[in-house]
């Protein structure tokens, strides 16, 4: 059986040695850390507030099939007020908004 030598932890000036993906321990749970959907804003508020948006505006602004996500236009990035602009939303499917978040966020969410 071959044993592969450790490698030096990604997370730049850490000198210990990678366990998991790249990083060593500590610095694992620091770039794989999300808040939960609920602390970083979505609701039940935002549940009601989308579902009323989407009976509003039922067609997705990108490719005119029907919405199924409520889409802030500008990344709110934890701002209350963005978050909770109206002008700010656009309908989009699950598709169109799929692929505007994996371009804007590097991925669903990863940086």
């Amino acid at each position: 059986m071959t044993v592969r030598p450790l490698k030096p932890c990604c997370f730049p000036g850490c000198r210990r040695y990678a366990t998991k993906q790249g990083y060593c321990p500590e610095h694992y749970r620091l770039m794989t850390a999300r808040l939960s959907a609920y602390a970083r804003g979505y609701t039940s508020a935002w549940s009601k507030a989308s579902r009323q948006f989407l009976k509003e505006h039922p067609i997705c602004a990108v490719c005119g099939r029907p919405a199924t996500e409520t889409d802030h236009i500008v990344p709110h990035k934890g701002n209350k007020e963005l978050f909770w602009d109206v002008s700010n939303w656009q309908p989009l499917c699950h598709e169109c908004h799929s692929r505007k978040t994996a371009t804007e966020d590097g991925g669903f969410g990863r940086n």
